[in-house]
């Protein structure tokens, strides 16, 4: 990715940002859980039709921007969605932006919060996982195993300790609502954090500020793109601040009814190719 061609390009250009799950990527989580699919991560279970690869080359050669805009840190964008092409990367749910090869935006929990924060989930005896650009740790005092083989197991806040600061933890995830029930729990999560539900049971915590609308911001400022011919696609909560972000809107047909509140316009499902039929519907590609 060169980001001095795609700075250059940006005053005329489209930009459109993609969240990927639900989005440029569809899956059937229950008919995952049915199978007991082992790695929900796995290669081949993150992978864009070949509709979605050609509507990316498609605006590549009409002089248009894309960007990968995710929940995920950069160890799960997948090679596939690098495959894409894509001129950057909005990634950890905002928390990290990169344009070309220049990092623009790296915000991250201070040490201090997460051992807070895990120290309360232990107490709770609720499991989370912390997510960071260096890898993931898997905290788990309930006595679960890992939930992805690439992540390191904690039982313990002693067990978190050491990645604290080698890692720089982005943001975490909680699978399940046991959180959301512990009022205590619930009340410190949210002082400091903004909670999403991104489907399939998994709910997001970034912190306050920290989104993907002010990731797509820092994109565009070093663009030096105005809001004028942005758009951006997603189906979750976590995408419902990209919205005030661009000026345009997108929710995939198997979006949550809030997010197809806001939208401008609302696309076909991910399992239909939605994100090439809303380029198409504005002429992208």
């Amino acid at each position: 990715m060169e980001a001095t061609a795609a700075t250059d390009a940006a005053t005329t250009c489209a930009v459109a940002f993609f969240d990927v799950d639900g989005t440029l990527v569809w899956r059937d989580f229950k008919q995952m859980e049915k199978q007991k699919t082992a790695d929900v991560n796995s290669a081949e279970q993150i992978k864009p039709t070949p509709a979605v690869y050609d509507a990316f080359r498609r605006m590549r050669e009409r002089g248009n921007l894309t960007f990968i805009c995710t929940g995920r840190s950069l160890p799960f964008v997948m090679p596939s969605l690098w495959e894409l092409g894509p001129t950057g990367v909005v990634g950890a749910a905002g928390a990290y932006v990169q344009v070309g090869d220049t990092v623009v935006r790296d915000e991250h929990l201070s040490p201090e919060l997460v051992l807070e924060v895990a120290e309360r989930f232990v107490r709770a005896g609720v499991d989370l996982t912390f997510e960071s650009n260096v890898r993931n740790v898997e905290l788990r005092p309930s006595g679960a195993e890992l939930h992805n083989g690439r992540s390191v197991l904690a039982r313990t806040v002693a067990d978190v300790e050491p990645y604290v600061e080698p890692c720089r933890f982005q943001k975490f995830c909680v699978y399940g609502t046991a959180f959301l029930e512990d009022a205590a729990l619930r009340a410190f999560v949210e002082e400091h954090f903004t909670i999403c539900d991104l489907q399939g049971g998994v709910y997001e915590c970034s912190l306050k500020g920290v989104d993907k609308g002010t990731g797509i911001e820092a994109a565009l400022r070093f663009l030096n793109h105005g809001r004028e011919r942005t758009f951006a696609f997603g189906d979750s909560e976590n995408d419902l601040s990209m919205a005030p972000a661009v000026e345009t809107f997108v929710a995939m047909g198997n979006a949550l009814p809030q997010v197809k509140e806001v939208a401008d316009y609302v696309t076909l499902s991910a399992a239909d190719d939605g994100v090439p039929a809303g380029l198409a519907h504005f002429g992208l590609i």
